[in-house]
């Protein structure tokens, strides 16, 4: 070090020690560094690995694709299931029994399924069910209990919302939340309660760092709920199908898979085990029945993401919701508690980290400090996770290691400090610890960051690929995220070709807006360029897909163009540069209005006034869509006129046309002949059919002198 620093008086230098705690203790405050120290919990968790659940008493029966595919009826199912799986359970011998799954309303098809379980609840006492209460962004609070038809016996029911960190991911666990002057228990506690002979009054306490579960102290994270020591990634417990549990002589599964499987006795003579009734397997145990299908979207991401095949591939899977139940069960039997250091302790070892890194640079040359203070923060990186690993101690990481870095170019940069230009430097220096979430308009319009928007006239595209969740069904989900991932990007990248940003992405579904953040006039034109050059590309992409054997991919697109508020929304530190307005939602149920007339590509009478001289465009009908009284004509888009279309497709637009007004004319017999001309030119003319099916059946059926020729759509 220089003189000058040889001669730095050593109270300055602990002022900068404590200013370093300062610094360091505001910025845990801020989303990146707590974000990052979240990310660094999930760290040690990998590197600990899965815990040992051999003899965990709790199994999972799962409501997976594969039993929505071998029962009667499609998902959501009659309450008459749940009623034969209680049953069966009880009879194996299941010591308590969890259904997570929203039962908060009667049965939409059959009272009498609803009747079937609230016997089997009156039955079998040692059921849980599940609710919920109902936070709004204004404050407004709800109860939401199990529906009261299924409560006739007092029947248990535990909260099951939990709730994410600011990153996304799911790690604590609620044990109790309190609703006005009421404290209500979490599915987990309610289980346990009765798994531990306690019948169903459950004492409990909701206490500033700590729950009391009769007699059990179990330690908040955060002061807010408790942190999961999860065992490991998604499908870690002992799992069995719904349909395997229900499989039995008095229940019956499609006739190909119905083998009365959970009832069978067995033959020891031919080595045919006993289904589950006879096993053994669930006897004593705590049986969670929840959801596990992808579409049911009750699947959350975890410290754990990363499973691995037989085969040894690895792909990212997010962890079912029951599963994050299990987990925390597990957590509260084994009485495995992750724990927080109290904030005296935590102050404790700050101290004593800024002590030794004054030490380090007091009596080391600064080469020798720098790389003693290196080691310094990797030493104590190591031992925060082996007290993970060992002891279940959750030491902060970054805080500390922020602490010890300021201390360090805090002494080095002292100098500096004297002038303005040197704090000029210094805040350089740590500019790299703040985030840099801010685009380039907001850069330059700085008042644009407050919360709001201004109105505006812009293009909104919405596009969803077709026949999703069957394609899903059939790969894996790394295939699966891999093709998703191809298609999001070639698509994303015409989109921002034509001057449009990406709104956000919705599993397969995109939303984009053309005509911000920077206005512009031609943002319907670009939005129609980008649709159609959307579909020519997915042409080229299904002929790469069918000769590699992956399903080939078609996409619905939906384009409207309004007034809407664009600006920021969300809170006042994390929020979304977004749209909002009856223009938008519209454009939304145009997307979805593409299967009626199998078409791919719809836009509105609004677009379609500015792109008609320039785009191949044909009315399709006059709709009124959900939660709208007023009809609005839309159209599908066909293709851009600087590539001219074939003298017969341009023949048949235009009498297509006159099929469309003698449609609207009700002059239903030239309307079909109009719409015979048009599939004689092309016999693959969706519309054309649909539109002569509508004039055969409204030549025999007249709708009348009031009709208006409107199409009401009831779905979304």
């Amino acid at each position: 070090m220089s003189q000058s620093h040889e001669k730095t008086s050593f109270w300055v230098v602990i002022g900068i020690s404590f200013a370093a705690i300062l610094l360091a203790y505001m910025l845990s405050f801020t989303n990146t560094i707590h974000s990052l120290e979240l990310k660094l919990i999930d760290m040690r968790f990998d590197i600990r690995g899965p815990l040992d659940i051999e003899d965990s008493p709790i199994v999972i029966v799962k409501i997976d694709d594969q039993s929505d595919e071998t029962v009667k009826h499609r998902w959501p199912w009659p309450r008459a299931y749940y009623a034969s799986i209680i049953k069966n359970l009880n009879e194996a011998g299941a010591a308590v029994i969890g259904i997570d799954v929203m039962l908060d309303k009667a049965d939409i098809d059959s009272s009498q399924s609803d009747d079937e379980l609230s016997r089997a609840l009156e039955k079998y006492d040692n059921v849980v069910l599940v609710g919920k209460i109902l936070r709004t962004a204004s404050g407004d609070e709800t109860v939401i209990p199990p529906y009261s038809k299924f409560l006739k016996n007092d029947s248990p029911w535990g909260l099951v919302a939990v709730d994410s960190d600011i990153d996304g991911f799911y790690r604590r666990y609620l044990i109790a939340d309190k609703y006005r002057d009421s404290l209500y228990a979490s599915f987990a506690a309610l289980l346990l309660n009765l798994y531990h002979g306690k019948g169903k009054a459950l004492k409990i306490e909701n206490n500033a760092d700590h729950y009391l579960l009769d007699s059990l102290r179990i330690p908040k994270f955060s002061g807010s709920s408790m942190l999961i020591n999860f065992h490991g990634p998604a499908y870690t417990f002992r799992g069995y199908s719904f349909d395997y549990i229900v499989d039995d002589e008095d229940f019956d599964l499609h006739e190909d898979f119905d083998a009365d499987l959970f009832s069978d006795p067995g033959d020891v003579e031919f080595g045919i085990p006993p289904g589950l009734k006879y096993s053994g397997e669930l006897k004593d145990k705590i049986v969670l029945v929840g959801s596990t299908m992808f579409d049911l979207h009750d699947n959350f991401p975890t410290p754990y993401m990363s499973i691995k095949d037989t085969a040894g591939n690895e792909s990212i899977v997010e962890m079912p919701g029951v599963e994050l139940h299990a987990n925390a069960i597990q957590t509260i039997i084994d009485e495995d508690f992750l724990i927080q250091l109290s904030q005296t302790n935590t102050l404790i070892i700050l101290l004593s980290l800024v002590i030794l890194t004054f030490l380090i640079i007091k009596f080391l040359p600064t080469i020798w400090s720098s790389v003693a203070t290196l080691l310094f923060i990797g030493g104590y990186i190591l031992f925060a996770i082996y007290l993970f690993a060992e002891n279940n101690i959750v030491l902060e990481i970054v805080n500390p290691v922020l602490v010890i870095a300021f201390s360090y170019v805090g002494h080095t940069l002292f100098h500096y400090l004297q002038t303005q230009q040197e704090k000029k430097i210094l805040r350089g220096a740590f500019a790299h610890y703040v985030p840099e979430e801010v685009v380039q308009e907001l850069i330059n319009n700085p008042d644009k960051l407050q919360l709001g928007g201004e109105e505006r006239i812009v293009t909104i595209m919405f596009s969803d690929i077709a026949g999703f969740t069957t394609v899903s069904e059939k790969l894996t989900p790394h295939e699966l995220v891999v093709l998703l991932n191809e298609y999001l990007t070639e698509m994303t990248n015409i989109v921002l070709e034509n001057k449009g940003i990406i709104d956000k992405y919705e599993g397969d579904a995109i939303m984009a807006e053309f005509g911000m953040p920077v206005p512009y006039e031609d943002h319907p034109h670009c939005a129609c360029r980008t649709a159609l050059h959307m579909q020519e590309k997915l042409v080229e992409m299904r002929k790469k897909w069918k000769a590699e054997g992956r399903p080939e991919l078609e996409a619905r697109i939906g384009i409207n163009t309004g007034n809407v508020i664009v600006g920021n929304m969300g809170s006042e530190t994390v929020f979304d540069y977004t749209v909002m307005g009856d223009s938008v939602n519209l454009g939304a149920r145009l997307e979805g209005a593409n299967k009626i007339y199998d078409t791919f590509i719809m836009i509105s009478e609004f677009t379609n006034e500015h792109v008609k001289n320039d785009f191949y465009t044909r009315s399709l009908d006059f709709i009124r869509v959900k939660g709208k009284t007023k009809p609005v004509e839309v159209f599908e888009l066909i293709g851009d006129r600087t590539k001219p279309l074939e003298s017969k497709q341009i023949e048949m637009l235009s009498v297509y046309q006159r099929g469309i007004q003698a449609y609207r004319g009700r002059k239903w017999n030239e309307a079909i002949d109009f719409f015979d001309f048009c599939l004689n030119i092309n016999p693959d003319d969706s519309p054309s059919k649909l539109y002569r099916k509508r004039s055969i059946e409204f030549k025999f059926n007249d709708p009348g002198e009031d009709w208006d020729g409107v199409f009401t759509m009831t779905t979304k």
